[in-house]
C-alpha cells in the first residue's frame, strides 16, 4: 500500500539523516582542530598510565592503557544519550506526519461526502472508503427511512381527519334529524340513536388510537411487570371479541395451559394481543377459526395466533409492523384503524426483550411472539 511505501520512505530517510549526522561528527572529531581538543579530552578521560616494560636494569617504562571501566559507563552513558535523541526525533516526525495524514484524510472525507472522490477508493485508502461507502449508505437509508415515516405520519394525519369528520358528521347529522322531525316513530328513532352512539363509539376509538400515538411517539414504554395465568387473561379477551367473531361466524380456540403463570405487563400485553386478535378477526374469512396457542420453550413463551383468510404478500409482510401502515386502506379508512396497532405491539414486545414476527401462506396467517422468562 501507498501508506506502508511512504513510511518505509520516511524511515529510511531519518536512518540517512543520522547517518550524516554521524558522519559529520566523525569528521569534525577527525579531520578538525576541534576534533584533535575532543581527541585530548577523550584521551585523557579514557586511558592512564600504567607499566608496560620492565627493563633488565629494573627500568620502568610507562604507556597509556585504555581505562575499559570508564570506557564502557561512557558508552552506555552515549547509547542512552542516542536512544532518547533517536525516539524524540522518531516521535516529533511520526507526529508530524499524523497530522498530515489526519488533515489530508479529513479533507478527503469533507469532499467525499459531498461528492464521489475517487481517490478515497485507492489502495491507499480502502479500509476508509470501505467504511465511508457503509456510512453514506446507512445514511441514505436512514433518510429514505425518514422520509416514508414523514409521508405516513402526513397520510395518518389525512386518514385520521377524514375518520373523525365522517362519524362526527353523522352524530351531527342523525341528532339533527331527530330534532327536526319530533314526529317520527318510536322503531325509527331508535335505529337512528344505534347508528348515531355506534358512529360515537367509532369516534371513541379513533380518538383513544390519536392518544396512543402520542404516548408511544414521545414517551418510553415503561413496563408494570407481574407474574399472571396466561389462560385466564386470553379467555377474559375472547369474551370480549365474542360480538366481532359471532359478526363473522368465527370461532376462537385457546390452546393454553391453565397451569401456565408468566411474568409481564399484563395491561400492556393486552393491547398486543387486542391488535392481533382484530387484525385475525378482519382479515380473517367467515366461517373460519382463530387459533391461540401458547407453550413455554427453552425459558421463553412461544405464542401463535393463527387465522384462515387471503395470503398476504411478501412485500407487505415486510411492512405490517411499520408505522401508519394499512393492508386495505380503502377498508380500513371506513372501519379500520390508524395503521399503529401491530406497530405498537411489536414496540411493547421488544419492551419485554422480545419479538414479533409473522408468516402468511397458502390462506393461513401466523404471528408469533416469543417472550422470555426468567
Amino acid at each position: 500500500m501507498k501508506l506502508n511505501k511512504r513510511i518505509i520512505k520516511n524511515i529510511l530517510f531519518m536512518t540517512v539523516i543520522l547517518f550524516l549526522i554521524a558522519l559529520f561528527f566523525y569528521v569534525i572529531a577527525t579531520q578538525t582542530i576541534i576534533g584533535e581538543s575532543f581527541g585530548v579530552v577523550v584521551s585523557k578521560l579514557f586511558t592512564r598510565q600504567e607499566v608496560v616494560h620492565i627493563s633488565d636494569n629494573d627500568e620502568y617504562f610507562y604507556g597509556s592503557v585504555i581505562n575499559w571501566y570508564v570506557f564502557k559507563r561512557f558508552l552506555i552513558f552515549l547509547g542512552c544519550i542516542l536512544i532518547v535523541i533517536i525516539g524524540l526525533v522518531a516521535y516529533l516526525m511520526s507526529q508530524i506526519m499524523l497530522k498530515k495524514e489526519r488533515k489530508r484524510i479529513a479533507a478527503l472525507i469533507e469532499h467525499s461526502l459531498e461528492s464521489n472522490n475517487e481517490e478515497l477508493f485507492s489502495k491507499e485508502y480502502a479500509e476508509i472508503g470501505i467504511e465511508l461507502d457503509k456510512i453514506k449508505v446507512a445514511n441514505e437509508k436512514a433518510q429514505q427511512r425518514l422520509a416514508q415515516e414523514t409521508s405516513r405520519t402526513k397520510d395518518f394525519i389525512t386518514f385520521l381527519a377524514h375518520d373523525l369528520r365522517t362519524p362526527l358528521a353523522s352524530i351531527i347529522g342523525y341528532i339533527i334529524l331527530l330534532i327536526d322531525t319530533p314526529e317520527i316513530d318510536r322503531t325509527t328513532r331508535a335505529k337512528y340513536l344505534n347508528i348515531a352512539l355506534e358512529k360515537a363509539y367509532r369516534l371513541e376509538q379513533l380518538v383513544e388510537e390519536f392518544f396512543y400515538i402520542t404516548r408511544f411517539e414521545f414517551q418510553e414504554i415503561v413496563l408494570d411487570k407481574t407474574t399472571f395465568k396466561l389462560s385466564l387473561l386470553l379467555e377474559q379477551l375472547g369474551e370480549e371479541f365474542y360480538p366481532i367473531f359471532h359478526a363473522k361466524n368465527q370461532q376462537l380456540r385457546i390452546d393454553v395451559s391453565e397451569k401456565l403463570d408468566i411474568k409481564g405487563d399484563p395491561e400492556k400485553l393486552v393491547r398486543v394481543f387486542n391488535n392481533i386478535l382484530k387484525n385475525a378477526s378482519a382479515y380473517g374469512y367467515a366461517d373460519s377459526e382463530i387459533t391461540v396457542v401458547g407453550e413455554m420453550k427453552e425459558k421463553q413463551l412461544q405464542l401463535i395466533f393463527t387465522n384462515y383468510g387471503p395470503t398476504i404478500p411478501e412485500e407487505k409482510l415486510a411492512k405490517i409492523f411499520d408505522k401508519f401502515y394499512r393492508l386495505d386502506t380503502a377498508r380500513s379508512s371506513v372501519t379500520g384503524g390508524s395503521g399503529l396497532g401491530l406497530s405498537i405491539a411489536k414496540e411493547i414486545v421488544e419492551a419485554h426483550g422480545g419479538t414479533i414476527s409473522v408468516t402468511s401462506e397458502e390462506g393461513k396467517t401466523e404471528f408469533i411472539i416469543l417472550l422470555p422468562q426468567e
